[in-house]
């Protein structure tokens, strides 16, 4: 067996490692940047999310309008995944 095939896969090995690093590195910047851009108005949300639970309790809406909503508001707090 020759000794460039073996330095051959490392070196695909290492490029695609360090694809993957720079895939990972642009993700990371482009949510940082995404958080920047768009702050979101804590208290605004949770007078929402009242106001939600309000219309849920007196019946005004169904309970999937309920959870879709909730989900939304939870999502741009930052407590669930989208």
């Amino acid at each position: 067996m020759s000794r460039g095939g073996e330095s051959a896969g490392k070196r695909r090995v290492t490029a695609q490692r360090n694809d993957r690093k720079s895939a990972k590195t642009q993700r990371r910047e482009q949510r940082r940047q995404e958080e920047e851009a768009a702050p979101v108005d804590q208290a605004k949300m949770m007078s929402r999310f009242h106001h939600l639970n309000e219309l849920r309790s007196n019946g005004a809406i169904t309970e999937e309008d309920f959870e879709s909503q909730r989900h939304e508001i939870f999502v741009s707090l930052g407590l669930e995944d989208p």
